[in-house]
């Protein structure tokens, strides 16, 4: 097929219309990052600065500047904050058709532990050198992906239920090992704690 040249004029045009708005992007997401003052709340739902919109499911990556804001703020709060602030438990068929109605909540989940480590945060500003990852998988065998702030007590892996009380972030597609496409939950809490 040729190209004739009014299309790839307005090819040209799309081309730096798309960079200026990466540029615009990019500096909207740093202005945000300043916008974020100790005092806002964990999860910021309405208006300009609404961390809705820098969310998106399927892919995996978080901005930093969000799940740095997470973890300072979760790590901050009580026991008795966040069960407070608890809706009670995950729903993952309801979250599944409307993740928004599930964002940015703290959610009880548990389940049997299958993998933990630890992974450096790059921010000393927020005081917590790093957070505690991994995965459990429900009683339907759902796997649930969690960072929280506070190393766990010791846990046998593939032995020991956990639970813990966490803001439901999004949705994540990854790769299994055996190449097929596994689609969990991401969590961001506090602790992780053995569920009996």
């Amino acid at each position: 097929m040729r190209i004739t040249l009014p299309l790839i004029a307005i090819l040209a045009g799309c081309t730096h219309s798309l960079d200026s708005d990466i540029a615009g992007t990019r500096a909207e997401i740093v202005e945000l990052q300043k916008n974020i003052p100790p005092e806002a709340p964990l999860w910021i739902f309405e208006g300009p600065d609404r961390f809705d919109q820098v969310v998106t499911d399927g892919d995996p990556g978080i901005p930093d500047y969000l799940y740095h804001h997470l973890l300072k703020k979760l790590d901050a709060f009580s026991d008795e904050e966040i069960d407070g602030q608890s809706k009670g438990d995950f729903n993952f068929d309801e979250a599944g058709k409307d993740p928004g109605l599930f964002r940015g909540r703290i959610w009880r989940v548990h389940g049997l532990i299958g993998e933990l480590h630890t992974e450096r945060v790059d921010n000393p500003k927020i005081g917590i050198p790093m957070a505690h990852a991994g995965v459990f998988f429900s009683r339907a065998l759902k796997p649930v992906l969690f960072h929280v702030t506070r190393k766990p007590e010791i846990l046998t892996l593939r032995e020991d239920a956990v639970e813990t009380r966490a803001v439901f972030v999004k949705w994540i597609d990854y790769k299994s090992k055996s190449g097929r496409t596994i689609t969990a939950p991401f969590f961001v809490g506090k602790t992780l704690r053995r569920y009996v």
